[in-house]
């Protein structure tokens, strides 16, 4: 099975991701939350080429954005920027909440969009089934699989907020693509 219509479950928090729809630029993905969620699903983040929006269609929730925390709920639609630090919406209420994401992204890398969020299921699924080991804001502990998983985010033109993309770019087009060549394969291939 490629992206189109793939689901996997983050065994963390219970959310079930589903793709609606997909393409090289443009995306749409379905989140069911359960009540009460303690951490998002995704940690702080920002992006150098997409753009994300979020209609909430059941629930409520929390969000950040430049550092501020907002709040959401089932009517509304949140945009995040390209270049602002963010964290998704996350279900704070007592009833399930389900959203959908819609990015649109300037592609730096011809897989950008597919290679994200194959990466992103495949952290998730290897997790539940007891594969690899994350921390506690979804990254590999293993630094071989670290610099594989931060080489696709950059590429892709997404970056973890703790850290400046100077960085992450820089550690992406070295210790990353040193990886790249022993064969280090992050993407599931159910998810290609």
């Amino acid at each position: 099975m490629a992206l189109e219509n793939a689901k996997v479950t983050n065994s963390r928090t219970g959310t079930v991701f589903e793709i609606i729809e997909i393409s090289e630029t443009h995306v749409v993905m379905r989140y069911t939350m359960q009540p009460h969620m303690k951490v998002p699903d995704i940690a702080e983040h920002f992006h150098s080429v997409w753009d994300e929006e979020f209609k909430i269609l059941e629930g409520e929730g929390e969000y950040r954005l430049d550092g501020s925390k907002g709040t959401v709920k089932a009517g509304e639609t949140l945009t995040m920027p390209r270049g602002i630090k963010h964290i998704h919406p996350w279900n704070t209420g007592s009833e399930p909440m389900v959203m959908e994401q819609t990015a649109t992204v300037d592609a730096p890398h011809p897989r950008a969009v597919r290679d994200t969020l194959g990466i992103i299921f495949t952290l998730y699924k290897a997790e539940a089934e007891g594969r690899i080991l994350l921390d506690k804001v979804g990254i590999p502990r293993n630094p071989i699989k670290f610099a594989a998983t931060a080489r696709i985010f950059a590429q892709g033109g997404s970056y973890d907020a703790r850290f400046p993309k100077a960085m992450q770019d820089g550690g992406a087009a070295t210790i990353g693509r040193f990886v790249e060549t022993l064969g280090v394969d992050m993407i599931d291939p159910e998810f290609r």
